[in-house]
């Protein structure tokens, strides 16, 4: 029985955040978005019944497939144990050492129905795999497809586009209407591409990335300077904030949301503390 026909055998756990894709022309569309070659490895989370990963068994050199739920892992077993280029992991994805999972030479590509409630902590759990994937498509809900590749200037523009477009490049390939799931959820989803960079900030420079949109968009309405002034995590006096902004070009009135993220990352390296300086950030050319 091909996984489409067994849509009915496992009913969708609300607990999980489960919601199956049952639109054949969709799951086609979604894996054509991956590119993946025959030498690929491919890590697909949540496979669920395996509606996408019947379209890459025996199309890519490696598929692992991390699958949660108690009921589902033992009919993937059944579908495609028994392969060599097929490995089947029952387990939480965020319990597991995932770079340990996909470790080795081939080009690395990452696919998933990304569940709901869970949709944050396993993109940056992707972009933090090593090797870099190639290519990460995920499935997720429109809204927050909308605020991953938002611009600068736009409501949907905070903390979750900073975080991913500091990285990578993100693009929204379409929208997938929620009556393609069942159960029918109570919103629309859409598919987005991250291409992750060769060459990504430093973890440090990213941890100090965290730290300034942590502080700057949990105050999203309030000027810059008045943030890096009144954020315990800076308390820069006001000379010090309008210079540190004055050297990276931005004007002291402006609101994190209007700020684009190459120049929120080089104001975190400048606001990153200095050694000795007690946490605090270092002001103009600290680093």
């Amino acid at each position: 029985m091909t996984p489409a026909g067994r849509s009915d055998r496992v009913r969708a756990k609300r607990s999980l955040s489960q919601n199956f894709l049952v639109d054949g022309n969709l799951r086609r569309r979604i894996v054509g978005c991956l590119e993946a070659e025959p030498g690929d490895r491919v890590l697909e989370i949540g496979p669920g019944h395996g509606e996408l990963s019947e379209l890459l068994v025996g199309e890519v050199g490696d598929l692992v497939l991390v699958e949660k739920d108690d009921r589902l892992a033992p009919l993937l077993v059944e579908l495609w144990g028994a392969r060599p280029d097929v490995r089947i992991v029952h387990a939480d994805a965020l319990d597991l050492d995932l770079s340990e999972l996909v470790a080795g030479t081939a080009p690395l590509r990452v696919i998933s129905n990304l569940p709901y409630a869970i949709t944050t902590p396993l993109l940056f759990r992707f972009l933090g795999l090593r090797p870099l994937p190639a290519r990460i498509v995920v499935l997720v809900q429109l809204e927050v497809a909308r605020r991953i590749t938002a611009e600068p200037g736009t409501k949907a523009y905070g903390a979750l586009t900073v975080g991913i477009r500091a990285v990578a490049d993100a693009r929204l390939a379409f929208p997938v209407g929620r009556r393609a799931f069942r159960p029918v959820p109570d919103v629309d989803s859409a598919v987005v591409v991250i291409d992750p960079r060769a060459d990504p900030p430093p973890p440090r420079e990213l941890e100090a990335l965290r730290v300034l949109t942590r502080a700057a968009f949990g105050r999203r309405r309030k000027q810059i300077r008045r943030i890096l002034r009144d954020a315990p995590e800076f308390s820069l006096a006001p000379g010090q904030a309008e210079a540190v902004l004055g050297s990276v070009g931005v004007e002291p009135d402006a609101r994190p949301e209007t700020i684009p993220t190459g120049t929120l990352l080089e104001l975190a390296r400048r606001l990153r503390p200095a050694p000795g300086d007690g946490g605090k950030g270092g002001g103009p050319g600290a680093s």
